[in-house]
């Protein structure tokens, strides 16, 4: 059976989206209503939510059954972000990786080590923008699962962030559309997230 609440919860961290509701069907899921800012188009919302709820379900559903209301972009406040550069050097059996995130007129560099292997490279480059963001916010923050999914013919990287506030720990999704470097795909994944808390 699927758990509503936790569902909805997921799909509320998702960038953009102010306010979700899920409304089941027995086991299922029958419909999904969203309330979302205007910084991204309804589409890419709906892929969004779609690809969020693959990801910490494993369920694949319609995306004719989810909903989208927009708020007018007049009350969404612009603030350009991203990836300005990444830097990986080896030392040793560990990989040191280096980067610089713009955000608006900001910008700010972080690192961040882990042993040489390939999920853990990933995780390392997350960490290293969590790193670089982790004074814009307060609590501490870890990299649970990385997982690259195909979904309408695309790739894209998942990253699953925890928060930890006192005893109270919130999960966090990030996504990034694989295209060229894995590297900086999971670091734009964390930064989505970054920008949220």
């Amino acid at each position: 059976m699927t758990d509503i609440k936790k569902l909805e919860n997921i799909i509320s961290q998702i960038s953009g989206i102010i306010a979700a509701r899920v409304v089941p069907d027995g086991d299922g899921i029958s419909e999904i209503h969203v309330m979302a800012d205007a910084s991204k188009n309804s589409k890419q919302v709906v892929r969004d939510v779609e690809t969020a709820i693959m990801a910490s379900t494993g369920s694949k559903i319609d995306r004719k059954i989810i909903s989208v209301a927009q708020m007018s972009s007049a009350h969404v406040p612009k603030q350009e972000s991203r990836v300005a550069s990444l830097n990986i050097e080896e030392n040793g059996k560990k990989l040191v990786v280096t980067v610089t995130i713009d955000v608006g007129d900001e910008s700010y560099t972080g690192s961040a080590s882990g042993p040489r292997t390939s999920i853990q490279n990933l995780k390392t480059s997350a960490l290293a923008v969590i790193d670089a963001l982790e004074e814009r916010t307060e609590g501490i923050f870890s990299v649970d699962d990385i997982r690259i999914l195909t979904l309408a013919g695309k790739e894209f990287l998942i990253c699953h962030i925890t928060k930890s506030e006192g005893s109270k720990e919130v999960s966090l999704i990030g996504s990034a559309e694989l295209i060229g470097d894995p590297m900086k795909a999971a670091a734009s994944a964390a930064l989505d997230v970054m920008l949220r808390v």
